[in-house]
Protein backbone atom coordinates (compact mmCIF):
# COMPACT_ATOMS: atom_id res chain seq x y z
CA UNK A 1 0.00 0.00 0.00
CA UNK A 2 2.80 2.29 0.97
CA UNK A 3 4.17 1.92 -3.16
CA UNK A 4 0.80 2.74 -4.19
CA UNK A 5 0.84 5.81 -1.85
CA UNK A 6 3.87 7.14 -3.08
CA UNK A 7 3.24 5.95 -6.65
CA UNK A 8 0.18 8.02 -5.98
CA UNK A 9 2.19 11.05 -4.52
CA UNK A 10 4.37 11.11 -7.90
CA UNK A 11 1.62 11.11 -10.35
CA UNK A 12 0.37 14.11 -8.66
CA UNK A 13 3.28 15.66 -9.02
CA UNK A 14 3.04 15.03 -13.17
CA UNK A 15 -0.17 16.47 -13.66
CA UNK A 16 1.31 18.08 -16.71
CA UNK A 17 3.17 15.29 -18.03
CA UNK A 18 -0.02 13.42 -17.75
CA UNK A 19 -1.98 15.36 -19.47
CA UNK A 20 0.61 15.59 -22.30
CA UNK A 21 0.38 11.90 -22.48
CA UNK A 22 -3.50 11.94 -23.04
CA UNK A 23 -3.23 14.46 -25.72
CA UNK A 24 -0.67 12.18 -27.16
CA UNK A 25 -3.26 9.01 -26.76
CA UNK A 26 -5.59 11.06 -28.45
CA UNK A 27 -3.11 11.86 -31.05
CA UNK A 28 -2.14 8.38 -32.39
CA UNK A 29 -5.62 7.23 -32.32
CA UNK A 30 -6.88 9.90 -34.77
CA UNK A 31 -3.55 10.19 -36.66
CA UNK A 32 -2.96 9.58 -40.27
CA UNK A 33 -1.41 5.68 -39.23
CA UNK A 34 1.16 4.19 -41.89
CA UNK A 35 0.62 0.69 -40.77
CA UNK A 36 -2.23 0.79 -42.45
CA UNK A 37 -0.96 1.82 -46.02
CA UNK A 38 0.76 0.41 -48.16
CA UNK A 39 3.62 0.47 -46.22
CA UNK A 40 5.63 2.03 -48.54
CA UNK A 41 8.68 4.27 -47.60
CA UNK A 42 8.50 7.61 -49.18
CA UNK A 43 10.38 9.83 -46.57
CA UNK A 44 12.90 9.15 -44.20
CA UNK A 45 14.61 11.14 -41.45
CA UNK A 46 18.11 11.20 -40.85
CA UNK A 47 18.69 12.62 -37.43
CA UNK A 48 22.48 13.36 -36.28
CA UNK A 49 23.00 13.54 -32.69
CA UNK A 50 23.99 16.48 -30.60
CA UNK A 51 25.79 19.32 -33.01
CA UNK A 52 27.16 23.53 -32.23
CA UNK A 53 27.57 23.83 -29.04
CA UNK A 54 26.36 20.40 -27.60
CA UNK A 55 29.37 18.15 -28.39
CA UNK A 56 28.50 15.01 -27.01
CA UNK A 57 30.47 12.30 -25.89
CA UNK A 58 34.06 13.98 -26.27
CA UNK A 59 35.74 10.53 -26.40
CA UNK A 60 39.37 10.31 -25.22
CA UNK A 61 40.10 13.80 -25.79
CA UNK A 62 42.68 13.12 -27.93
CA UNK A 63 41.59 14.57 -30.76
CA UNK A 64 39.70 17.48 -31.45
CA UNK A 65 36.58 15.36 -33.22
CA UNK A 66 33.89 14.72 -30.98
CA UNK A 67 30.19 12.78 -31.35
CA UNK A 68 28.79 15.55 -33.17
CA UNK A 69 31.42 15.25 -36.07
CA UNK A 70 31.06 11.38 -36.08
CA UNK A 71 27.32 11.67 -36.39
CA UNK A 72 27.25 13.95 -39.15
CA UNK A 73 29.79 12.26 -41.13
CA UNK A 74 27.92 8.47 -40.64
CA UNK A 75 24.68 10.37 -41.29
CA UNK A 76 25.23 12.08 -44.13
CA UNK A 77 27.25 9.29 -45.88
CA UNK A 78 23.92 7.21 -45.16
CA UNK A 79 21.85 9.70 -47.11
CA UNK A 80 23.73 9.14 -49.91
CA UNK A 81 23.81 5.51 -50.15
CA UNK A 82 19.49 5.42 -49.59
CA UNK A 83 19.18 8.55 -52.15
CA UNK A 84 21.85 6.50 -54.80
CA UNK A 85 19.90 3.46 -54.61
CA UNK A 86 16.41 4.61 -53.72
CA UNK A 87 15.59 8.10 -55.95
CA UNK A 88 12.27 7.64 -55.00
CA UNK A 89 13.07 8.36 -51.25
CA UNK A 90 13.07 11.66 -50.06
CA UNK A 91 15.85 11.60 -47.36
CA UNK A 92 15.67 14.82 -44.55
CA UNK A 93 18.40 15.62 -42.30
CA UNK A 94 17.79 17.08 -38.80
CA UNK A 95 21.03 18.81 -39.53
CA UNK A 96 23.47 18.97 -42.23
CA UNK A 97 26.15 21.20 -40.57
CA UNK A 98 27.70 21.72 -36.96
CA UNK A 99 24.81 23.68 -35.60
CA UNK A 100 23.06 23.20 -32.51
CA UNK A 101 18.84 21.76 -32.37
CA UNK A 102 16.51 21.21 -29.51
CA UNK A 103 15.61 17.93 -28.55
CA UNK A 104 11.95 18.73 -29.68
CA UNK A 105 12.74 20.27 -33.36
CA UNK A 106 14.24 17.23 -34.15
CA UNK A 107 11.21 15.83 -33.43
CA UNK A 108 9.04 18.41 -34.98
CA UNK A 109 11.01 18.16 -38.31
CA UNK A 110 9.88 14.27 -38.38
CA UNK A 111 5.95 14.71 -37.33
CA UNK A 112 5.44 17.33 -39.55
CA UNK A 113 6.51 16.11 -42.51
CA UNK A 114 4.43 12.91 -41.43
CA UNK A 115 7.60 10.62 -42.24
CA UNK A 116 8.09 6.86 -42.43
CA UNK A 117 11.11 6.36 -40.28
CA UNK A 118 13.29 8.13 -38.25
CA UNK A 119 16.88 7.08 -37.74
CA UNK A 120 19.36 9.12 -34.90
CA UNK A 121 22.90 8.68 -35.10
CA UNK A 122 24.84 8.27 -31.99
CA UNK A 123 28.08 7.63 -30.23
CA UNK A 124 29.02 5.80 -27.21
CA UNK A 125 30.95 6.85 -24.19
CA UNK A 126 32.13 5.22 -20.86
CA UNK A 127 33.88 6.46 -17.73
CA UNK A 128 36.73 3.65 -18.29
CA UNK A 129 38.25 2.75 -22.26
CA UNK A 130 36.87 -0.97 -21.51
CA UNK A 131 33.54 -1.15 -23.17
CA UNK A 132 32.99 -1.56 -27.43
CA UNK A 133 30.46 -2.21 -29.61
CA UNK A 134 27.49 -1.05 -31.50
CA UNK A 135 24.12 -0.77 -30.13
CA UNK A 136 20.22 -0.32 -31.71
CA UNK A 137 17.94 1.09 -29.02
CA UNK A 138 13.82 1.35 -29.32
CA UNK A 139 11.55 3.30 -27.48
CA UNK A 140 10.89 1.80 -23.90
CA UNK A 141 11.50 1.40 -20.26
CA UNK A 142 14.69 -0.28 -19.66
CA UNK A 143 15.14 -2.93 -16.46
CA UNK A 144 18.72 -2.81 -16.81
CA UNK A 145 20.90 0.46 -15.28
CA UNK A 146 23.11 0.69 -18.41
CA UNK A 147 20.73 1.22 -20.48
CA UNK A 148 19.09 3.87 -18.63
CA UNK A 149 22.74 5.81 -18.10
CA UNK A 150 23.12 5.88 -21.79
CA UNK A 151 19.35 7.54 -22.12
CA UNK A 152 20.15 10.02 -19.51
CA UNK A 153 23.43 10.95 -21.00
CA UNK A 154 21.88 11.69 -24.25
CA UNK A 155 18.38 13.54 -22.84
CA UNK A 156 20.65 15.95 -21.33
CA UNK A 157 21.18 17.82 -24.21
CA UNK A 158 18.32 19.53 -23.04
CA UNK A 159 20.44 21.09 -20.48
CA UNK A 160 22.03 23.26 -23.14
CA UNK A 161 18.26 24.80 -24.17
CA UNK A 162 17.22 27.96 -22.86
CA UNK A 163 14.30 27.43 -20.72
CA UNK A 164 14.17 24.04 -20.70
CA UNK A 165 12.09 23.83 -18.05
CA UNK A 166 8.96 25.26 -19.41
CA UNK A 167 9.51 23.81 -22.69
CA UNK A 168 9.46 20.06 -21.36
CA UNK A 169 7.14 20.85 -18.77
CA UNK A 170 9.20 20.16 -16.06
CA UNK A 171 11.08 17.14 -17.59
CA UNK A 172 14.14 16.28 -15.68
CA UNK A 173 16.76 13.68 -17.81
CA UNK A 174 18.35 13.08 -14.29
CA UNK A 175 15.01 12.60 -12.25
CA UNK A 176 13.51 9.08 -12.02
CA UNK A 177 10.01 10.60 -11.90
CA UNK A 178 10.34 12.64 -14.49
CA UNK A 179 10.28 9.35 -16.43
CA UNK A 180 6.94 7.42 -15.03
CA UNK A 181 5.71 8.90 -18.39
CA UNK A 182 7.96 7.15 -20.27
CA UNK A 183 6.48 3.65 -18.98
CA UNK A 184 3.01 4.68 -20.22
CA UNK A 185 4.17 6.30 -23.50
CA UNK A 186 5.12 3.50 -25.56
CA UNK A 187 5.64 3.78 -29.26
CA UNK A 188 2.77 3.22 -31.10
CA UNK A 189 5.38 1.80 -33.73
CA UNK A 190 7.20 -0.32 -31.97
CA UNK A 191 7.02 -3.71 -33.82
CA UNK A 192 8.16 -1.39 -36.93
CA UNK A 193 10.97 0.30 -35.16
CA UNK A 194 11.98 -3.22 -33.39
CA UNK A 195 12.09 -4.95 -37.38
CA UNK A 196 14.31 -2.26 -38.39
CA UNK A 197 16.44 -2.35 -35.16
CA UNK A 198 17.24 -5.97 -35.38
CA UNK A 199 18.15 -5.90 -39.33
CA UNK A 200 20.59 -2.74 -38.18
CA UNK A 201 21.88 -4.55 -34.97
CA UNK A 202 22.79 -7.58 -37.43
CA UNK A 203 24.17 -5.24 -40.32
CA UNK A 204 26.44 -3.64 -37.97
CA UNK A 205 28.14 -6.88 -36.15
CA UNK A 206 28.68 -8.79 -39.62
CA UNK A 207 28.97 -6.11 -42.27
CA UNK A 208 30.90 -3.64 -39.71
CA UNK A 209 32.10 -6.03 -37.71
CA UNK A 210 31.23 -4.44 -34.61
CA UNK A 211 31.09 -6.08 -31.31
CA UNK A 212 27.30 -6.44 -31.21
CA UNK A 213 25.64 -5.33 -27.81
CA UNK A 214 22.21 -6.39 -29.12
CA UNK A 215 18.98 -4.23 -29.48
CA UNK A 216 18.34 -3.01 -26.51
CA UNK A 217 15.06 -0.46 -25.21
CA UNK A 218 15.53 2.84 -23.76
CA UNK A 219 13.45 6.16 -23.04
CA UNK A 220 15.26 8.33 -25.32
CA UNK A 221 13.28 11.59 -25.81
CA UNK A 222 14.06 11.83 -29.34
CA UNK A 223 12.85 8.70 -29.91
CA UNK A 224 9.48 8.68 -27.99
CA UNK A 225 7.98 11.69 -29.25
CA UNK A 226 8.04 10.33 -33.26
CA UNK A 227 5.18 9.66 -34.85
CA UNK A 228 6.50 6.72 -36.81
CA UNK A 229 9.09 3.99 -36.42
CA UNK A 230 11.95 5.03 -34.89
CA UNK A 231 15.56 3.80 -33.71
CA UNK A 232 18.80 5.39 -32.05
CA UNK A 233 22.15 3.91 -32.33
CA UNK A 234 25.10 4.12 -31.10
CA UNK A 235 27.91 3.39 -32.83
CA UNK A 236 30.45 2.76 -30.87
CA UNK A 237 32.61 4.15 -28.08
CA UNK A 238 34.62 6.92 -28.23
CA UNK A 239 36.41 6.47 -24.79
CA UNK A 240 37.29 2.98 -26.22
CA UNK A 241 41.24 3.93 -27.80
CA UNK A 242 40.88 1.05 -30.33
CA UNK A 243 37.47 2.10 -31.53
CA UNK A 244 37.66 5.92 -31.66
CA UNK A 245 40.21 5.50 -33.83
CA UNK A 246 37.87 3.43 -36.32
CA UNK A 247 35.02 5.78 -35.35
CA UNK A 248 37.00 9.32 -36.61
CA UNK A 249 38.24 7.38 -39.98
CA UNK A 250 36.25 7.54 -43.02
CA UNK A 251 36.77 4.09 -43.68
CA UNK A 252 34.96 3.58 -40.20
CA UNK A 253 32.35 5.92 -41.13
CA UNK A 254 31.95 4.43 -44.72
CA UNK A 255 32.03 0.75 -43.09
CA UNK A 256 29.28 2.02 -40.64
CA UNK A 257 27.15 3.98 -42.93
CA UNK A 258 27.42 1.13 -44.93
CA UNK A 259 25.99 -1.14 -42.15
CA UNK A 260 22.52 0.73 -41.36
CA UNK A 261 21.98 0.96 -44.82
CA UNK A 262 22.20 -2.33 -45.29
CA UNK A 263 19.64 -2.81 -42.52
CA UNK A 264 17.36 -0.33 -43.68
CA UNK A 265 17.37 -1.73 -47.32
CA UNK A 266 16.20 -5.41 -45.56
CA UNK A 267 13.90 -4.01 -43.56
CA UNK A 268 12.77 -1.96 -46.68
CA UNK A 269 12.41 -4.57 -48.73
CA UNK A 270 10.69 -6.83 -45.94
CA UNK A 271 8.42 -3.89 -45.59
CA UNK A 272 7.54 -3.49 -48.95
CA UNK A 273 7.65 -7.51 -49.81
CA UNK A 274 10.29 -6.60 -52.43
CA UNK A 275 12.99 -9.05 -52.89
CA UNK A 276 10.80 -11.90 -51.56
CA UNK A 277 12.87 -14.23 -54.62
CA UNK A 278 16.34 -13.49 -53.10
CA UNK A 279 15.34 -13.89 -48.97
CA UNK A 280 13.53 -17.39 -50.09
CA UNK A 281 16.38 -18.91 -52.16
CA UNK A 282 18.81 -18.05 -48.71
CA UNK A 283 16.52 -19.34 -46.82
CA UNK A 284 15.99 -22.92 -48.90
CA UNK A 285 19.90 -23.15 -48.78
CA UNK A 286 20.08 -22.68 -45.01
CA UNK A 287 17.09 -25.15 -44.57
CA UNK A 288 18.64 -27.59 -46.46
CA UNK A 289 21.75 -27.07 -43.94
CA UNK A 290 20.46 -27.09 -40.77
CA UNK A 291 17.31 -28.95 -40.94
CA UNK A 292 18.11 -32.15 -39.57
CA UNK A 293 19.87 -30.98 -36.37
CA UNK A 294 17.34 -31.58 -33.65
CA UNK A 295 17.44 -35.07 -32.72
CA UNK A 296 14.94 -36.63 -30.94
CA UNK A 297 16.25 -40.05 -29.69
CA UNK A 298 18.76 -37.82 -27.73
CA UNK A 299 18.69 -38.86 -23.84
CA UNK A 300 17.42 -35.20 -21.97
CA UNK A 301 18.97 -37.14 -18.87
CA UNK A 302 22.39 -35.98 -20.31
CA UNK A 303 23.83 -32.98 -20.12
CA UNK A 304 23.15 -31.68 -23.90
CA UNK A 305 24.64 -28.53 -25.82
CA UNK A 306 22.51 -25.93 -27.94
CA UNK A 307 23.94 -23.12 -30.01
CA UNK A 308 22.41 -19.47 -28.95
CA UNK A 309 21.79 -17.31 -32.16
CA UNK A 310 20.01 -14.47 -30.68
CA UNK A 311 18.40 -12.12 -28.36
CA UNK A 312 15.47 -10.37 -29.14
CA UNK A 313 12.72 -7.64 -28.28
CA UNK A 314 9.79 -9.50 -29.46
CA UNK A 315 9.35 -13.46 -31.09
CA UNK A 316 10.80 -14.20 -34.49
CA UNK A 317 9.14 -17.08 -34.66
CA UNK A 318 7.02 -16.07 -37.95
CA UNK A 319 10.25 -14.79 -39.40
CA UNK A 320 11.58 -17.53 -42.24
CA UNK A 321 14.72 -17.45 -41.23
CA UNK A 322 13.93 -18.70 -37.87
CA UNK A 323 11.28 -21.23 -39.46
CA UNK A 324 13.70 -22.84 -41.41
CA UNK A 325 16.42 -23.72 -39.55
CA UNK A 326 13.63 -24.42 -36.21
CA UNK A 327 14.90 -22.24 -33.86
CA UNK A 328 13.85 -22.95 -30.64
CA UNK A 329 12.58 -19.96 -28.44
CA UNK A 330 12.33 -19.27 -24.52
CA UNK A 331 10.79 -16.11 -23.78
CA UNK A 332 12.68 -14.42 -20.15
CA UNK A 333 11.21 -12.17 -18.18
CA UNK A 334 10.72 -9.23 -21.74
CA UNK A 335 13.45 -11.08 -23.96
CA UNK A 336 13.20 -13.68 -26.66
CA UNK A 337 16.29 -16.19 -27.05
CA UNK A 338 16.53 -18.52 -29.85
CA UNK A 339 18.53 -21.65 -29.95
CA UNK A 340 19.51 -23.82 -32.62
CA UNK A 341 20.89 -27.62 -32.76
CA UNK A 342 21.01 -30.14 -29.47
CA UNK A 343 24.37 -32.29 -29.58
CA UNK A 344 25.62 -34.27 -26.58
CA UNK A 345 28.95 -34.10 -28.30
CA UNK A 346 30.28 -30.10 -27.86
CA UNK A 347 32.69 -30.54 -30.59
CA UNK A 348 29.97 -30.77 -33.25
CA UNK A 349 28.32 -27.85 -30.94
CA UNK A 350 31.30 -25.62 -32.19
CA UNK A 351 31.06 -26.70 -35.36
CA UNK A 352 27.51 -25.75 -35.84
CA UNK A 353 28.17 -22.49 -33.56
CA UNK A 354 30.80 -21.82 -36.46
CA UNK A 355 28.52 -22.66 -39.53
CA UNK A 356 25.43 -20.39 -37.78
CA UNK A 357 28.01 -17.04 -38.19
CA UNK A 358 29.14 -18.16 -41.37
CA UNK A 359 25.22 -17.76 -42.11
CA UNK A 360 25.26 -14.24 -40.46
CA UNK A 361 24.52 -14.83 -36.65
CA UNK A 362 27.89 -13.37 -35.59
CA UNK A 363 26.68 -13.33 -32.37
CA UNK A 364 26.02 -17.01 -31.81
CA UNK A 365 28.06 -19.28 -29.20
CA UNK A 366 27.34 -22.63 -27.47
CA UNK A 367 25.34 -23.14 -23.98
CA UNK A 368 25.00 -26.17 -21.74
CA UNK A 369 21.39 -27.62 -20.47
CA UNK A 370 21.13 -30.47 -18.14
CA UNK A 371 17.25 -31.65 -17.67
CA UNK A 372 16.13 -28.66 -19.40
CA UNK A 373 18.55 -26.10 -16.77
CA UNK A 374 20.81 -23.93 -18.07
CA UNK A 375 24.14 -25.01 -16.68
CA UNK A 376 27.89 -22.95 -16.96
CA UNK A 377 29.93 -24.80 -19.48
CA UNK A 378 32.33 -25.79 -16.76
CA UNK A 379 29.70 -27.70 -14.75
CA UNK A 380 28.41 -29.27 -17.75
CA UNK A 381 32.37 -30.93 -19.00
CA UNK A 382 33.09 -31.70 -15.31
CA UNK A 383 29.32 -33.28 -15.40
CA UNK A 384 29.83 -35.02 -18.71
CA UNK A 385 33.00 -36.64 -17.23
CA UNK A 386 31.83 -37.99 -13.72
CA UNK A 387 29.19 -39.77 -16.05
CA UNK A 388 31.72 -41.10 -18.47
CA UNK A 389 33.69 -42.61 -14.97
CA UNK A 390 30.93 -44.00 -13.88
CA UNK A 391 29.77 -45.63 -16.95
Amino acid sequence: MSKLIKLYNIILSNVGWLFLFVIFLFNSAFSYNKDNTNNRLKVVVIDPGHGGKDSGTMGTKRFSIYEKHVALAVSLRLGKYITNAFPDIEVVYTRSDDVFLELNERTDIANNINADLFISIHCDGFTNPTPSGASVFVMGMSKLKANMDVAIRENSAIYLEDNYEEKYDGFDPKSAESYIVFSLMQNTHLNQSIKIATEVEKELSTRANRRSRGVKQAPFYVISRTNMPSILIECGFLTNPKEEVFLHSEEGQDYLASAIFSGFKDYKESLEALGSNKKEKENIDIKQEFSNLDSTDINLDKVVFKVQIGTYLSSMLNNRLFIDIKAQEHKINDTFKYYVGLEIDKQKADILKNKMIANGFKGAFVVAFHKERRISMKEALDLQTKTNNNE
